[in-house]
């Protein structure tokens, strides 16, 4: 996969600029700059950042088929507010969220 064409192929889709992307990514403009027109590769740190404003994880990036959900703002919130919480809170919150779909059945 080629990773820069892909970032840039999403950030067009969006009708993103490089500032915009950088202004929501926290990622400086400049290292964008040079992601976009040099082919530097971002850390897996500053790519995580990326996909984040442009609203996908990392997985989802990677994902070979090309398949793509892109999340609402509302599940932008929920899992920017899920990454903040301590891992014993996670593991609970995702066996809760993971429980309600079969008791619903």
């Amino acid at each position: 996969m080629d990773v820069i064409k892909r970032l840039n192929s999403m950030r067009l889709e969006r009708n993103m600029s490089v500032y915009r992307l950088a202004e929501l990514s926290g990622v400086n403009q400049s290292t964008l700059a040079n992601t976009f027109s040099r082919g530097t590769v971002p850390s897996i740190r500053h790519l995580e950042m990326i996909c984040d404003a442009l609203g996908c994880t990392l997985a989802q990036f990677f994902t070979v088929d090309e398949t793509f959900m892109e999340l609402t703002p509302q599940e932008q919130l929920l899992m920017n507010n899920y990454r903040k919480l301590p891992e014993t809170i996670r593991f609970s919150v995702a066996t809760i969220v993971n429980t309600v779909p079969s008791i619903q059945n």
